[in-house]
């Protein structure tokens, strides 16, 4: 079975769907699968040429995700069909397409399937302002009913039905992770009072991570370490305000050393967060967790038993979960039974063997 994936993005960086996407690539091809990976990602483009993946370098131009781009979308997208076309020309013995980003869904889906191929949408991104006021839309919600759409989340795959999909032609397969990256961790083994709590998270409006800040601004005995880049970032800086136990590493931090420094992970998130792999990841080390009701994760959770899930947008819901959890006992009880449920339902074997269920 040949499977090509695509992704022309806005933007290229490295988060949980470049990560997710080259997983899932690498796992398929171990299990015999002829995977190629197309388009203008250069991310995914590097990475999966340094993971043995074939590779087609496309450009087609911007997706149409903000008004300009959607607006001008308009006569753009007979030149991008065309490229596409030829893309598909490029690779023959194709099977099955697994698209990533708007552009060709929107454009490769009408000529992929007259070509018989199989379509997938994989939609890890937030169903924010760029999606529901879109004017291509209705559209894409016309192209769905041909096509099986694969949401991150059960919470994800609610709100896009919400949005017009039909039951029938969406599922959830929730992200997996690789329980081996951080083997050999050694959690610390603090003798003071002091409270250490992590977050990594892009620095944008939406994560939440400037209610976080406030959380632990005023608290006694508590440090904070954020771990992202992103366009807040001086607003971020700003409001840490040298402050002497709260510091913002950058994105390239080594996340096996950041897990062995914490206490506690939160995922601050205001605004609906598809999964939230990083909290996955930190559950499978024993790690107790912080997340909103807004993120897809929190779903798959059980309040006070597994994880604490805090109303989003609220300084005091999450402060009162960090005082929660200064108790050790407290916390090594709810980082137990988090490393026991991401150890069951969130890995990389799990999620294969989902994807490849849906594609047969």
């Amino acid at each position: 079975m040949k499977i090509l994936f695509t992704r022309f993005p806005l933007e290229s960086a490295l988060g949980g769907a470049e990560t997710q996407t080259l997983s899932l690539m690498e796992g398929l091809q171990k299990r015999g699968k002829d995977i190629v990976f197309a388009g203008s990602c250069s991310i995914l483009l590097r990475l999966s040429r340094e993971h043995g993946i074939e590779t087609v370098d496309k450009h087609i131009g911007p997706p149409p995700v903000t008004m300009w781009s959607a607006f001008s979308f308009l006569w753009r997208r007979k030149a991008m069909r065309q490229k596409l076309e030829s893309l598909l020309d490029e690779i023959p013995g194709v099977n099955a397409i697994i698209m990533l980003s708007l552009s060709e869904k929107l454009l490769l889906t009408p000529l992929a399937l007259k070509r018989g191929i199989r379509v997938y949408w994989v939609e890890h991104d937030k169903t924010g302002r760029w999606l529901k006021s879109n004017p291509w839309l209705p559209q894409l919600k016309a192209l769905s009913l041909n096509v099986l759409t694969i949401a991150v989340s059960d919470l994800s795959r609610k709100l896009y039905e919400e949005m017009g999909w039909s039951p029938q032609t969406i599922v959830a397969i929730p992200n997996g992770i690789d329980t081996n990256r951080f083997a050999g961790i050694v959690r610390k083994q603090d003798k003071t009072d002091t409270l250490f709590v992590g977050t990594a998270a892009r620095l944008s409006w939406e994560k939440g991570v400037d209610l976080l800040i406030e959380a632990v601004r005023d608290e006694r005995a508590m440090d904070l370490t954020i771990v992202g880049r992103g366009r807040d970032e001086q607003s971020i800086r700003k409001q840490l305000d040298d402050h002497p136990r709260m510091r913002l590493l950058q994105g390239e931090t080594e996340f096996k050393a950041f897990f062995e420094s914490i206490d506690v992970f939160v995922l601050p998130s205001r605004e609906h967060d598809p999964f939230g792999l990083v909290v996955a990841e930190a559950m499978s080390v024993g790690i107790p967790v912080i997340v909103t009701d807004v993120c897809g994760i929190a779903g798959y959770l059980t309040h006070g038993e597994n994880a604490i899930i805090v109303k989003a947008g609220s300084v005091p819901a999450l402060r009162s979960a960090l005082n929660l959890l200064r108790d050790p006992e407290e916390r090594a009880a709810l980082g137990a039974a988090g490393e026991a449920f991401a150890r069951e339902h969130f890995t990389l074997e799990k999620m294969i063997n989902r994807y490849e269920e849906v594609l047969s």
